[in-house]
């Protein structure tokens, strides 16, 4: 009995031992692993982030209106057609559905409470939405759109660019080891305007203060300015007096700029923006309460001109839901007639182009013209009204279901009719 206990425990001792080394193995093995991912992770270039379907940036997130339902299905056209995912749809919100108790404090709101600007109350109230979701999810960087944008179908060559000019910018600090690992457009920023309809630049001498980079996809200089109107999407007098007249974009300290169309935003930024356009007050209508703040220092970020984004407009009723009073208006012309403003390669049209197929009948007539029907003589029956001919299959023929049967048979479950 001794000896046989003195055997156990030599059993047990040995056990444990190989349990020893094999847990040492294993940790080292995980611990190697681990080291060659991290590597990996530190040599990674946050550039290459530009390619995914987020265009480099931790959410795409479209602001939309669930009642505009034709703008929804515009940009699920476009955004599948450039391979982008919006992540999220921030639902937008009518000023009717506002509780009074939860307007904004300050002089904003009495401009807003006007006839003529009180839809925009439901405008504040749809990015409030939109900056408390990214504050609460805790988003890095995203990329907001609104739901009329339309973008160039090289856009990704366009931000690559954009970023690179970033990277090497004078006017800022050094991208850090997590900014050129992780963020391609670095995180130094509040926001960055990409579909701005008016960019004033700073009073002197911080007017000097502009970074002009080469983007081999910006349009020529009337396209650049075929929107140009009551001094909204003028960029000659910006490009001339920046010398970025052909194939160069600029990007400044944004100070004066109008237009949320398209933008991004951090998450700081985010939580900056909530504080001051709903914790504290609003100064004015949103975009231009926005630009007080850029102004006044308590915000920092850039405008990249002539735009990478614009509007999409289909000149009527249907390019805003601001105007609640407005009968002189027609609905608009629909969007084959529609155009944006300084973009040459438009997602929207190119995506029109992509998908109107040729005529069938006339580039298959080869094939569908010389079909011939050779089937058993038991197999064929002639519809006795049309006089056309109909080929019943041998399941249907053994089963004698006559032609007139199958017309008489009630509709399945789930078929067209039931909608």
């Amino acid at each position: 009995m001794l000896t046989y206990r003195k055997t156990t425990l030599s059993g047990v001792a040995a056990a444990l031992l190989l349990g020893l080394l094999l847990f040492i193995l294993t940790s080292s093995s995980r611990d190697s692993a681990s080291a060659s991912s991290l590597s990996l992770s530190s040599n990674h270039d946050a550039l290459l982030d530009i390619q995914n379907s987020t265009l480099g940036f931790g959410a795409i997130l479209l602001l939309s209106l669930p009642s505009r339902t034709d703008r929804r299905d515009a940009i699920t056209l476009i955004a599948d057609h450039t391979n982008i995912t919006i992540t999220n749809v921030i639902s937008g919100v009518r000023t009717d559905e506002v509780d009074e108790r939860a307007y904004p404090f300050g002089p904003g709101l009495k401009k807003m409470m006007t006839e003529q600007y009180h839809a925009y109350i439901g405008s504040w109230r749809s990015h409030m939405d939109l900056f408390r979701y990214i504050v609460e999810n805790r988003i890095e960087t995203a990329l907001v759109l609104e739901d009329d944008i339309d973008w160039d179908i090289h856009v990704r060559s366009q931000l690559t660019s954009l970023a690179q000019a970033l990277r090497t910018s004078p006017l800022r600090r050094p991208f850090s080891p997590h900014e050129m690992r992780h963020s391609p457009y670095g995180l130094d920023w509040d926001m960055i305007h990409f579909a701005a309809s008016q960019v004033n630049v700073a009073p002197a001498p911080r007017d000097k203060a502009f970074l002009s980079y080469t983007d081999a996809y910006r349009a020529d200089i009337e396209t650049v300015n075929n929107g140009c109107s009551n001094g909204y999407f003028c960029w000659k007098p910006l490009l001339r007096a920046t010398n970025a007249w052909t194939q160069s974009r600029v990007v400044v300290p944004t100070y004066d700029t109008v237009g949320l169309s398209s933008f991004a935003v951090t998450y700081s930024g985010a939580k900056r923006l909530l504080y001051h356009l709903s914790y504290k007050e609003l100064t004015d209508t949103l975009d231009r309460s926005i630009a007080t703040l850029f102004k006044d220092g308590e915000l920092h970020g850039w405008s990249v001109v002539p735009p990478l984004m614009s509007e999409w407009k289909v000149d009527g009723k249907r390019d805003t839901n601001l105007r609640t009073q407005d009968p002189g208006r027609t609905i608009g012309s629909g969007n084959m007639k529609g155009h944006s403003a300084g973009l040459k390669w438009s997602v929207r049209k190119q995506m029109a182009i992509d998908l109107e197929v040729d005529d069938y009948w006339e580039n298959e007539k080869h094939y569908w013209s010389n079909v011939r029907v050779d089937a058993p003589k038991s197999d064929v029956a002639v519809d006795p009204v049309a006089g056309s001919l109909n080929v019943v299959p041998a399941v249907a023929a053994a089963d004698s279901l006559a032609p007139a049967a199958l017309a008489a048979a009630p509709p399945k479950e789930g078929a067209a009719d039931s909608f």
